[in-house]
């Protein structure tokens, strides 16, 4: 799937920018969730799959786009796993034949076992929690999933685990997934494409590792740069070491052994 914003004017707004089912994409700068989460209308141009958003589709194409928040947002008085994904398939007016199911099918996509439905919410941890939103999000069955800061406070191993899971997601069901975040040592590591927001434009558009080389440039607008494009940044212009930028640490050990 591929999603194009064409002029998009919405609140003193004007982007123009395209996301592919084929990377994770990850956006960084103003925040444009709600743009892209189609919250309201827009003014401009949407086109999914070539398939312009209308008035008389845009209900349709909004209900196939989920947003993972960072922070799982309890129901008042209602405590178990299973309580809280069902108020969701009734708020929303899910259509799902068989809503046992597909909460079941939705945990198990997660990697999380049935036994979890009868888990209180005040019970899991931030990586659990994490897991049971995503899982909340799939029974829509979107197209489009949107995370909002979603690695937060996660540890290293569980960082990797939800990276699997997204990378799951997008190829093996098709999903679009974008990530929203200010920290640039996540995007780099996580994301195939990005998107860079600052004063309500584009300010950069592409491949993450050849956007977040681009370092004078970067810093010059105040983005962020990542740990590991910084140390490499510095050990080519300081101390003059013919190394290549790798996302990975280990990588660029063996890169600086072969140049020592």
């Amino acid at each position: 799937m591929e999603i194009k914003f064409k002029e998009i004017k919405n609140n003193k707004y004007n982007l123009t920018f395209s996301i592919n089912s084929k990377d994770i994409t990850g956006i960084t700068g103003d925040n444009i969730i709600d743009i892209i989460a189609l919250n309201y209308f827009p003014e401009g141009e949407v086109y999914i799959n070539d398939k312009k958003l209308l008035r008389t589709n845009y209900n349709t194409i909004k209900r196939k786009i989920s947003v993972v928040e960072s922070k799982f947002i309890k129901q008042p008085y209602l405590d178990t796993v299973i309580e809280n994904m069902e108020y969701i398939i009734l708020d929303k007016r899910l259509v799902v034949k068989d809503p046992k199911k597909k909460i079941e099918d939705s945990l198990k996509i997660v990697g999380l076992s049935k036994s979890y439905l009868n888990r209180t919410i005040n019970s899991l941890s931030k990586s659990e929690l994490r897991l049971i939103s995503i899982a909340i999000s799939l029974l829509s069955n979107p197209d489009i999933i949107i995370l909002d800061d979603i690695f937060t406070e996660l540890d290293i191993k569980y960082q990797k685990k939800i990276y699997m899971l997204l990378l799951k997601l997008k190829d093996s069901y098709k999903k679009t997934i974008i990530l929203h975040s200010n920290n640039s040592n996540i995007l780099y590591k996580y994301t195939n494409k990005m998107i860079f927001i600052k004063n309500q434009k584009v300010f950069l558009e592409g491949k993450t590792e050849e956007t977040y080389t681009r370092v004078n440039y970067l810093q010059r607008s105040r983005f962020e740069i990542p740990d590991i494009v910084l140390f490499t940044y510095l050990a080519k212009k300081k101390k003059n070491v013919n190394i290549s930028y790798h996302k990975d640490i280990r990588d660029i050990i063996k890169d600086i052994y072969k140049h020592i």
